[in-house]
């Protein structure tokens, strides 16, 4: 029998990092439990199965510094890449050993690695699946309804119907979502195909990066983590996520 691993070449894993982000400059620095933000994804992504490159994509010096300081491989980058995705596209284009290129986005500080694995595994086994992301129950519905936080619609598939930042429960209407987890999967030639679409209107409206591919008929298979996780897009979640400390 033929080893899967072998028909889809190598699993590459890419962290990107950037310290001007708009709505918190320096945040994969910043420092939460002790250790900075962009070291627990680090961290957290060794534990990936299935993974054979992992690597952080910046274009800062100090950010590089202290990657290379806890013993992570860095990859520099363009100032000119407009996002992460971007990011992780250009160091993609350096790897054509890799079949699989994921986007470990640096402001998820509790990765569940054994998802992101059922991931890679789920993506091995079938070549149909170009895009996949990760959600999970979210049991606070105070934090659903939160238009800082992702929500995703998944069909009796398994896949992506719709992402958004609105209350998809909002007034009686929609149904039940999942919190989005900002991890990506990506057939790597699919994604430097991705990455050259403009932005699409609804990515536009909804501030969405993932649109883009639902707006161009592109199934996104949505695999669920059994534990929720919290990502970092702003101060006070950090702060909050601080005072509640990691979870064992």
């Amino acid at each position: 029998m033929t080893d899967s691993r072998t028909l889809y070449a190598a699993v590459l894993g890419v962290i990107p990092a950037r310290y001007g982000a708009s709505r918190f400059p320096g945040k994969p620095l910043a420092l939460l439990w002790g250790k900075p933000l962009v070291r627990h994804v680090w961290e957290r992504a060794r534990g990936i199965a299935g993974l054979d490159t992992l690597v952080i994509a910046t274009d800062d010096d100090r950010i590089e510094a202290a990657a290379r300081g806890f013993g992570a491989a860095v990859e520099r980058t363009s100032p000119d890449c407009a996002n992460g995705t971007d990011r992780v596209a250009e160091v993609a284009r350096r790897h054509p050993e890799a079949g699989i290129v994921l986007n470990l986005q640096g402001d998820e500080p509790e990765l569940d690695a054994e998802a992101v694995s059922r991931l890679v595994a789920g993506m091995l086994a079938d070549p149909a699946v170009r895009m996949a992301t990760l959600a999970h129950r979210e049991p606070d519905a105070a934090v659903l309804a939160a238009a800082d936080v992702v929500k995703v619609a998944v069909d009796a598939g398994g896949c992506a119907l719709y992402f958004s930042r609105a209350d998809p429960g909002a007034g009686g209407r929609g149904g039940p979502a999942l919190r989005h987890i900002g991890v990506y999967g990506f057939r790597r030639d699919f994604l430097l195909e991705f990455a050259s679409w403009p932005p699409g209107a609804l990515e536009q409206a909804e501030r969405l990066g993932r649109l883009r591919a639902l707006e161009r008929g592109v199934r996104i298979r949505v695999f669920e983590s059994a534990r929720p996780a919290a990502g970092v897009d702003t101060p006070a979640q950090l702060e909050a996520l601080e005072r509640r400390g990691p979870r064992p």
